[in-house]
């Protein structure tokens, strides 16, 4: 299958432009397009078909629920049971945006969207050419991220062609990716308010709206046979470059010692390092940055004013993180020692990441 890339400027567009993806999605085809979050692997939400032809693109368990895209409430209510006002007032403030809301689904969502649960994922994106996509095809859109499952999600067009060339038929190419990491994921339909994934709506944000939420690991929910898993990315194993990832969490000066330490064990097995650290400044020795087969990697903001300026920017890191991990691929990395950054805000989604990626985590 010949994959074909059209680009499109989401500030500067015309519907026309649109036309042939939504041909493609009526005659159940499936498209990867750009989202504020990461690229989507979408077809008809409605088509048993185009869900199929995503699971096999993206060797995707059929067991893990797809997320609903949809562009206007008028959608919503065509597809869900009821939406409660809570709900909507939920939906009033953060939609369109990057978090996906859990709802008792209505009898036109396939069971093969949900992997067979009574509830569905729903978020309505806030990407101009996402939107306008949904809204012109005049039908939900089920889109999943647009790469290989397992692999770090793309944020860039070319990430989704390096996964999914001759797998798919179209792929619009709207730049990169603002949030840079995945919708955040909540269910608070059942008697409680829960975020079953961190993303680009931080916890301190909802907890304006819902000061009861709480993460998912920390309410225990998923002991419970019956809710495990509820929502996408909470089964397998995700995010993974090829690379064997090793995740520190602590301070400055203990991924320092950890990266002299890590060094010293791993290059006697010959193989080519890759250090990513968050911080602008940090120590490393002549001989680690002098070594051909250590690669060190930034990743942060390249606009600190000054070079003593060593705060880190966690919105810059959750945009870059998965460029970041497709890069340690492709400089042909096999081990990678990384630094982490605190959890706070958009910081938790970004620590979610990696520690699902990571093989190993050392903690301070």
């Amino acid at each position: 299958m010949y994959t074909k890339i059209i680009r499109l400027d989401p500030l500067n567009f015309s519907i026309d432009q649109l036309q042939e993806a939504v041909d493609l999605i009526k005659r159940d085809e499936i498209v990867a397009f750009p989202t504020e979050t990461v690229y989507g692997l979408g077809g008809s939400a409605f088509s048993e078909t185009a869900v199929r032809k995503i699971f096999k693109a993206k060797g995707r368990p059929s067991d893990n629920p797809m997320i609903v895209h949809i562009s206007d409430l008028e959608m919503l209510s065509s597809i869900v049971k009821t939406i409660p006002e809570k709900i909507r007032k939920l939906c009033e403030r953060f939609w369109p945006g990057p978090l996906t809301i859990l709802f008792d689904k209505s009898d036109k969502i396939p069971d093969i969207v949900t992997a067979g649960l009574s509830t569905v994922a729903v978020r309505m994106p806030s990407q101009p050419l996402a939107l306008a996509l949904i809204k012109t095809l005049g039908i939900p859109i089920a889109a999943p991220s647009a790469n290989l499952s397992s692999r770090p999600s793309p944020t860039q067009a070319k990430h989704v062609f390096d996964d999914l060339q001759g797998k798919i038929p179209l792929i619009i190419d709207g730049g990169s990716c603002d949030v840079g990491v995945e919708s955040t994921v909540i269910d608070v339909h059942k008697g409680f308010s829960v975020i079953l994934r961190p993303g680009g709506v931080n916890l301190e944000k909802l907890r304006e709206y819902l000061p009861e939420i709480e993460m998912y690991r920390e309410k225990n929910i998923d002991k419970l046979d019956e809710y495990s898993p509820q929502s996408p990315g909470l089964k397998y194993k995700h995010y993974s470059p090829k690379a064997e990832i090793v995740l520190i969490e602590g301070s400055i000066k203990f991924f320092e010692e950890k990266i002299v330490s890590l060094y010293s064990e791993y290059r006697l097995q010959r193989i080519i390092i890759g250090i990513i650290h968050t911080h602008k400044n940090i120590q490393i020795s002549s001989e680690i940055l002098d070594d051909p087969n250590c690669k060190i990697i930034y990743l942060g903001s390249l606009d600190s004013k000054t070079d003593s300026d060593n705060s880190i920017n966690a919105d810059k890191i959750a945009e870059g993180l998965f460029s970041t991990l497709r890069a340690v691929d492709n400089q042909k990395i096999d081990l990678v020692i990384v630094e982490g950054i605190s959890d706070k805000k958009i910081g938790l989604a970004v620590m979610n990441r990696l520690r699902r990626a990571a093989s190993k985590i050392i903690k301070e």
